[in-house]
């Protein structure tokens, strides 16, 4: 991304303007611009924008689905995701300069602007090299899974290792192992093979250079919304080590509004999350709702497909992730969001067909280009002191029903949502003691799943809930 192809500037000019941070001038020495705090603003623990320990009101469940909700109140970090591209990270061909040291430094000095502030961050994977790679042999963008090579260059676990080197003495540096992965088989994207690195590869290799810090890892379908991936790992890692996994946090991307199936519905979202919640901590490291959006102008560059579901997704994704104790981080804060041929959008204007959080001035959109109303969103869940949970029209349970501003689905599925065998294990099974292959060869459509209360009223809709009476066992966290 540079705009010297377009007829201006040097190279590395467009991401010192328009992005976070670079090169001040042609020769010159890499700067972050003023962007970043913007982000810094929104994000700096027990400012008046952000609260670390609000007190937290959750909706009172009737027995039995009040066995899955902590009355507690976590602490709140605050937090930024940063995707990166692989080859960028380690090799000069890939870059706009012919010159790494300038990624790897622009990197380095977001990274300790933001944790110098108290302020979390994720380094994220998202590409193995970019759509213009000059590396022959390397995919693209969007990839099915991390590459062991870049061409005839170490690939994946070569990053890894030169991140968790450099940074794994600093506990507030998190790794995410890869964006979305969508391979779909098991084993590559367990133990990789010739062409994939897999996630217990890049696991180990982060392990040995940052023992406790925090691993974020998505399932092998669905771009990051498969559970099945993560319980298998939990239980094939035990069943070869001996010992768990640790530190793990697993991975969802829900999204809705631009042709996105009803397994991406909020209802789907919450079982998924419920599910890997017996192994460990979960977070929606993406999610959004497009071009759904409650007022505002019509999106340009794309349409809403479930307005009745989409309206209010991203507030109603919060709100659950408060009841159930989830974390999320937002998706997506694009420097400045300066226009091109390829944005519709005014020059700095948010762009719901993205989806974006950033509106004109550095401040966070209301939702008036259509799209989420992330400042509602922020007042309500973030800086307020004391948050309510809310709970609107809850008997709005069938699939044609709206899902309204605060809408809050119970831990027990009403109808499939394309979802499989979605009842599955009640809370009374203890995970360990399946075999890993239960869920190996099990897609998000067939799946079976653990996580929800039993006895609860799933079995009344003709799925039968499988009970082991012995207690689940959490991850070690």
């Amino acid at each position: 991304m540079d705009n010297v192809g377009q007829g201006g500037g040097y190279y590395g000019q467009w991401a010192y303007l328009y992005c976070f941070g670079g090169p001040t001038s042609a020769n010159g020495t890499i700067a972050l611009n003023a962007e970043l705090k913007n982000v810094i603003r929104y994000l700096s623990p027990n400012s008046a924008y952000f609260k670390t320990k609000p007190t937290v009101t959750k909706v009172a469940f009737g027995s039995p689905w009040d066995q899955v909700i902590d009355s507690g109140t976590p602490a709140v970090m605050p937090i930024v995701r940063i995707p990166m591209t692989g080859s960028c990270y380690l090799y000069d061909i890939d870059t706009d300069m012919n010159n790494a040291a300038v990624y790897r430094e622009i990197i380095d000095l977001i990274v300790k602007e933001l944790t110098s502030n108290g302020i979390a961050v994720v380094l994220d994977l998202h590409w193995n090299c970019p759509d213009t790679t000059k590396i022959s042999g390397c995919t693209g963008a969007q990839a099915a899974m991390a590459l062991k090579n870049y061409g005839n260059n170490p690939g994946s676990l070569a990053f890894w290792n030169a991140l968790s080197s450099k940074y794994g003495s600093n506990p507030l540096v998190l790794y995410e192992l890869y964006n979305e992965p969508w391979i779909q088989e098991f084993n590559p994207w367990y133990d990789g093979d010739s062409t994939w690195a897999g996630m217990k590869e890049m696991y180990g290799v982060i392990r040995k250079n940052a023992p406790q810090s925090l691993v974020i890892i998505g399932g092998k379908d669905q771009y990051a919304l498969d559970p099945q991936s993560g319980l298998a790992f939990h239980v094939k890692y035990h069943q070869e080590t001996g010992s768990y996994p640790t530190n793990i946090v697993w991975n969802i991307h829900p999204y809705v509004g631009a042709a996105q199936g009803l397994e991406h519905s909020l209802r789907s979202a919450m079982r998924i999350a419920l599910a890997l919640k017996q192994i460990g901590p979960v977070i929606f490291t993406e999610f959004g709702q497009y071009c759904c959006g409650s007022k505002g102008t019509p999106c340009r560059g794309g349409t809403c497909s479930d307005h009745l579901h989409g309206d209010w997704f991203v507030y109603n994704i919060v709100n659950m992730a408060e009841q159930y104790d989830l974390s999320w981080i937002g998706w997506a804060w694009r420097g400045t969001n300066v226009n091109n041929a390829n944005r519709p959008c005014a020059d700095g204007m948010t762009e719901c067909n993205q989806p974006d959080m950033r509106d004109t001035g550095g401040v966070l959109t209301d939702g008036s280009h259509a799209g989420a109303d992330w400042q509602t969103v922020w007042s309500t869940f973030v800086s307020a002191s004391s948050i309510m949970v809310n709970d609107a029209s809850p008997n709005n349970i069938a699939k044609s029903d709206p899902q309204v501003k605060g809408f809050l689905p119970r831990p027990c599925i009403v109808g499939q949502f394309n979802l499989g065998g979605i009842c599955g294990y009640d809370l009374n099974t203890r995970i360990t003691d399946l075999d890993y292959t239960v869920w190996i060869t099990q897609s998000l459509y067939d799946s079976i799943l653990p996580g929800l209360p039993p006895s609860g009223n799933c079995t009344g809709q003709g799925l039968s809930l499988i009970h082991i009476s012995e207690p689940t066992r959490q991850a070690e966290i």
